[in-house]
């Protein structure tokens, strides 16, 4: 045994390096759903605005007006024609966006709280254990 052989000794402690796949796979569906979610949600909190008659900006209602020089790309016609015939679009859109992140604050609120149950401890095993220090009040 030579004078640096420990350092050559490997360690039994195998450290998992990656999320797990269910949690993965649960992002990626989150992924998809939060965006319908909130659409769905800002469709139906635009309206409710709109019946209690809640202040909203008057530029957000109605039809969406289209710069008339994009109709001249031939390929935005279809999309632009879709877009034109949608009633309260920027109002929606606004919520949706708003409404998505909300959604995505209360979820990563959620997982957080959930992680610090179950995932792993705080110091690992070649952690050194967190300082015991009584600090006394200075008294002048």
């Amino acid at each position: 045994m030579g004078k640096y052989s420990s350092l050559n000794r490997k360690s039994d402690i195998v450290r998992d390096r990656g999320v797990h796949p269910v949690m993965r796979g649960f992002g990626c569906i989150m992924l998809a759903i939060v965006p319908f979610l909130s659409y769905g949600l800002a469709i139906l909190t635009v309206n409710f605005w709109l019946q209690r008659g809640l202040p909203m900006p008057p530029a957000w209602l109605g039809y969406m007006e289209i710069n008339p020089l994009l109709y001249k790309v031939s390929g935005l016609r279809v999309i632009l024609d879709f877009l034109g015939r949608q009633y309260n679009l920027v109002a929606n859109l606004v919520f949706t966006f708003a409404i998505a992140i909300i959604i995505s604050g209360i979820m990563s609120i959620v997982f957080g709280y959930i992680f610090s149950m179950f995932g792993p401890p705080k110091y690992g095993p070649l952690d050194a254990p967190p300082p015991r220090i009584k600090v006394k009040r200075y008294k002048r």
